[in-house]
Order: structure tokens, then C-alpha cells, then sequence
């Protein structure tokens, strides 16, 4: 089967992404190897990734509060594993400050060995519960949480990916976040200059070389470098890596929790599992989104969490860190020249040799270098644009992101996360119920149809026909009860109420029809209801709300628009007529 065949085939498939992972395994696994200057150029991306993944996965680990050299395991088994499942190609699965940072913080006061059994149960737990999300097909669900709250939640794990790293760049023992900032800020003279030296160096050499013919070694010079520097006996008191706990010597080996760690699967990990999870595959679906298959094959956002998902329960088993869609690993894959999935394979397997054949240097890499890094990367990650557009929006906008961005920085990640979501569902719930309008629709006689805004009250002995925009459930019922003309006063009036696209009707709306209804029959009238779905009006015959032998009368949508609602005003206009001389012959 072709690639487009093998997309449509997924795309199309009922069963719920069993089936699609059936298929990624099956046919995807052993992807046919490129060929010729392909080739080529996917083992030099993957290459360049796997030079530029060794400092981030580093930096990632230590931010971890773990073994750096953990965060490397990440970005061996992110590439290989989730490259080789994803839809999109290019996307590079790997190490993420933000899933670190929030991982770190789930994990609270954990410490040592305690801290690092707590990691890894987390990381398998955020894969099972990715898989899930994929295999269920819950992708859709994201597009309920606003951007303003997406916004304002990953600007505050930016800024606090910052303030996280200034003990580290200081050379303070002291805490992080923004407690520590103001520490620091109150007792500038415990910095220790040579640790801050090393760390300006770094992020200086992390800002320009780049930027120079080093190109893609630019950032992995900048860790080395000032590692070197601090050899010299001035930076002597310089934390490093081996200063954190033993490097492993060579590549891990698969491993579940033991029984004796059962106790890391506290409700503290369980609940920042989720929290991880919605982080990594909320900024995993912007990603994929953002890059097209290079080939032109569909893409799947579920495939996608089952690949991230998978990638995730490897990188537990095998003792590495959380790991997700990464913006700046995938764009710095498409900018290295990826042709295919392969240079996220090679990725990985490339950095399974390095390593293997250089975790012992990796105790000599010096800390305050790795917090360089993950300053740079919170500062580049937040968005000025992005946020000026969000104030620009309008206060409830500006209103969510804000308090979101608050409780990023001041609540525990799993509170943070569970106030984003509900003030995400809060705020669609708001807008759609007030986001309704009411318009009459007049017919002239040169065929054009005009929207006007409705009379106040209904005219006696006329058809008005009326039109309603917007989400017609729960409070957007009575929105629109407010929003429709009174019957009081009225004699005779007929209304024609157009609810056409509407799949199915809310308690609330039948409740508010059939009041509405009430107080036109009182007035004399008809009301009648047109464009309505086959499958609502069996339900307004079941429910029996409406009473359909007395004021109330239902048109059935057609397939040409306007037409049920043009015979509802017609039959509307004889009843009128009917009713009129019946009163005049009384």
C-alpha cells in the first residue's frame, strides 16, 4: 500500500486507533529506507538533530532535578520510537522544557532515589495516558481549550523555566521560581562570580555561534566550553554534572518500577501525569499542524499521540525523560534539510552512539552552562506577538490568559492545569450563550431577502419570520428568549422561527419554545417552526412540550435552503387569512 493509500485508509477507518496503530506498526515500522542524495540528507539532518539534542537533553534532565543523563535517554527512544509512528514526518519528538519543568514540579519535595522512581512511573503513566488519547481519538477535545489560556499557561512555564534556573546560574543553594527571584534579588552579594561568569559565557556563546559558520555545533559548544573553563582551579567550586550523582556508563536497560516503588505512584505523580500529558500533546498538536508532510500524505493528530504516547512508555521503561512534539527540535530538523521520518529515526540512533561512547564525559559538563540553556530557551519561547494579540482581542481574552499566567506561577502545576481547562470551558460556555443574535428576515419583491433588526413587539395580523445565530443550549436558550419580540398586546400574530442546522434540541430551548409559544396562542397566533432536522422534530413529538395540534407548527428542512421556511410563511399567511375572515363571519 502507498503512503497516501496507507493515510487514507487510517483516516477513513471507524474503529477507534487500534486500528491505526495496528497499521503504523505493521506498515510504518519498516519504512522504506531513502536512497541516494535522500539518504544523505536525512542521515546529515538526523546527525545535525543528535548534535543539538546532546546540551537540550542535558539541560532537560537537569531541570528534572534528576541525572542529566537521563534527559539523554529521552532523546534516544523520542526520535527512534515516535519518529517511526508519527503522521508527521518531520516532526521531531523529543525532549521539552516545558513537559521538564511541569514534571519537576509534580514531583514536589521528592528527592534522590525516591524522586527518580517518581520520574519514571510518571513518564510511563503520561505515555499510557497519551496512547489512550490517540487510540480513543480525544484530539478533538483540545480545540475546546481557548488560546488565550493556552497562551498565558506556556508564557508562565517560560518565565518560571527562567526564574527555575537562577540558583543554578548564581552558584545559590537556594530555591527557584519566584520566591527564589526575590531572594536573590534581596541578597545579590551570595551570588558566586565565577559560576555566573560561566553562565554568561554560555548564553552569550549560545546567542552567537549560531550564528557563525559553527552553525549547529553553536549550542554544544556553548555547554563545552565554558566545561572546559571550569578545569581551571578559579572555577574549582563550579557544580557539574557528576556532582548530582553517578553517570551510568553506556545505554540502559528496559525496567519497570519495582515493587519496593509503588509508592512513587503517589496522587501527586498520578494527577501531574495528566497535567504532562495535556502540556506535551497540547504543544505536540501546534507542532504537527505547523509542518506538512513533505510526500503530501495526510496527517493524523491521534496518530500523533499514539506515536508521542508510545515514545513516552519507552522512554519510562528505559529510565529516560518525558518527551513530546518539540518546536525548536522540529524546526531545526526542517532547517537541517529532513526529507522524511528517517532523520528523526537517525536522531535517535545517532545519539544512542554518542551516548554510548560518551556518557563518562557528560559528568564533566558544568551546570551553570546547562542553566545558560535553559534561559535561552525560556526566553525565546515566550511569544510578544503572540500576546500582544491576545490583549488586543478584548478583556475576556486578555482576562483568561492573565489569570492563567498567574496560576502558572504561583499554583502547583496539577492546580494550574485544572483551573486553565475549566476557565477554558467557562469561557465557551459564556461566549456561545452570548454570542446569540435575532435577526426578521424581509422578502421584497425583486426576489432579495433583507435582514433587519427585529421589532420589539409582534405586529397584529402579520407573519414575522425570524432568523437565529449562534449556540441555542443552556443559557443561549434564554439569550435568545430575551432577544424575541413579545406576544403581549398582539392580536393574531403569527412567527415564523428559522432553526435550520440545529442537530438537536436542549431541554432549555424546548422550554423557552413551548413558553413562547404559550404566549402567542394566548394572543391568538400561530408559531411555526421551520428548516427543522427530521431527527429534532421526532424528538419534539416525543417529548410532547410542544403542543403540536395547537399553536404550534413544524416545517421540515429540505435540501434547498429557505424553501421549508418561504412554505412555513405561506402556510402562516393562510391560516391568517382563514383566521381572519372566520372572525369577520362571527
Amino acid at each position: 500500500m502507498s503512503p497516501p493509500d496507507l493515510a487514507r485508509d487510517v483516516a477513513q477507518n471507524d474503529q477507534p486507533g487500534l486500528d491505526a496503530l495496528r497499521a503504523a506498526v505493521r506498515r510504518r515500522l519498516w519504512t522504506r529506507l531513502p536512497r541516494g542524495a535522500a539518504l544523505k540528507r536525512d542521515a546529515m539532518a538526523g546527525l545535525s538533530s543528535a548534535i543539538s539534542n546532546v546540551p537540550d537533553g542535558m539541560a532537560n534532565g537537569a531541570l528534572l532535578g534528576v541525572n542529566p543523563v537521563h534527559g539523554l535517554y529521552g532523546t534516544i527512544f523520542g526520535p527512534a520510537v515516535g519518529g517511526t509512528l508519527s503522521s508527521t514526518q518531520l516532526m521531531m519528538i523529543t525532549t521539552m522544557a516545558a513537559a521538564s519543568l511541569s514534571a519537576a514540579q509534580a514531583l514536589g519535595g521528592l528527592e534522590g532515589q525516591a524522586r527518580a522512581d517518581g520520574l519514571f512511573a510518571m513518564v510511563l503513566l503520561v505515555g499510557i495516558i497519551q496512547l489512550g488519547a490517540g487510540v480513543f481519538k480525544l484530539a478533538r477535545f483540545l480545540r475546546f481549550v481557548s488560546y488565550s489560556v493556552t497562551l498565558g499557561f506556556l508564557t508562565g512555564v517560560s518565565v518560571l523555566l527562567i526564574l527555575n534556573q537562577l540558583p543554578d546560574v548564581t552558584g545559590r543553594d537556594a530555591p527557584g521560581g519566584v520566591a527564589g527571584a526575590f531572594q536573590l534579588l534581596s541578597d545579590l552579594g551570595s551570588v558566586h562570580l565565577p559560576t555566573l561568569a560561566l553562565a554568561v559565557l554560555a548564553l552569550a556563546l549560545a546567542v552567537l555561534l549560531p550564528r557563525t559558520r559553527a552553525g549547529q555545533y553553536g549550542r554544544l559548544l556553548a555547554v563545552v566550553v565554558p566545561s572546559l573553563l571550569a578545569l581551571l582551579p578559579l572555577f574549582g567550586d563550579v557544580l557539574r554534572v557528576r556532582d548530582s550523582g553517578t553517570i551510568p556508563q553506556g545505554l540502559p536497560l528496559p525496567s519497570l518500577p519495582p515493587l519496593s516503588a509503588l509508592s512513587a505512584f503517589t496522587p501527586g505523580v498520578v494527577s501531574g501525569a495528566f497535567a504532562v500529558a495535556l502540556i506535551i500533546l497540547v504543544q505536540s498538536a501546534g507542532v504537527g499542524q505547523s509542518v506538512p508532510n513533505p510526500d503530501g500524505t495526510r496527517q493524523s493528530t491521534s496518530r500523533d499521540f499514539i506515536a508521542i504516547g508510545a515514545a513516552n512508555m519507552v522512554s519510562g521503561l528505559f529510565r529516560g525523560a518525558p518527551i513530546g512534539g518539540s518546536v525548536s527540535g522540529t524546526a531545526l530538523n526542517v532547517l537541517y534539510g529532513a526529507q522524511s521520518r528517517w532523520a528523526s529515526i537517525f536522531a535517535g540512533l545517532i545519539m544512542a552512539v554518542i551516548v554510548l561512547a560518551l556518557s563518562g564525559a557528560v559528568g564533566g559538563v558544568a551546570m551553570p552552562a546547562l542553566g545558560a540553556l535553559l534561559i535561552l530557551a525560556g526566553v525565546t519561547s515566550i511569544k510578544p506577538r503572540d500576546i500582544r494579540l491576545v490583549v488586543e482581542a478584548g478583556w475576556p481574552s486578555w482576562l483568561a490568559g492573565g489569570t492563567t499566567f498567574v496560576a502558572m506561577l504561583f499554583l502547583p502545576i496539577q492546580a494550574a492545569v485544572g483551573f486553565g481547562v475549566v476557565l477554558s470551558a467557562f469561557l465557551y460556555i459564556t461566549q456561545a450563550s452570548t454570542d446569540i443574535s435575532l435577526v426578521e428576515l424581509v422578502h421584497h419583491d425583486d426576489g432579495a431577502i433583507e435582514e433587519r433588526k427585529p421589532p420589539s413587539t409582534l405586529a397584529s395580523g402579520r407573519v414575522t419570520v425570524l432568523d437565529g445565530y449562534g449556540q441555542l443550549f443552556y443559557a443561549g436558550a434564554h439569550t435568545l428568549e430575551r432577544l424575541l419580540p413579545k406576544a403581549g398586546g398582539s392580536e393574531r400574530p403569527v412567527v415564523v422561527l428559522r432553526l435550520r442546522g440545529l442537530s438537536s434540541m436542549g431541554a432549555t430551548l424546548l422550554d423557552v419554545l413551548a413558553r413562547y409559544a404559550r404566549d402567542i396562542g394566548n394572543a391568538g397566533g400561530r408559531l411555526y417552526l421551520s428548516g427543522v432536522d427530521p431527527g429534532v422534530h421526532q424528538q419534539i413529538v416525543r417529548t410532547g412540550r410542544l403542543d403540536l395540534q395547537g399553536p404550534v407548527r413544524i416545517h421540515e428542512a429540505t435540501a434547498f435552503l429557505g424553501l421549508s421556511t418561504q412554505a412555513a410563511a405561506e402556510a402562516g399567511q393562510a391560516w391568517l387569512v382563514s383566521a381572519t375572515q372566520e372572525a369577520g363571519d362571527g
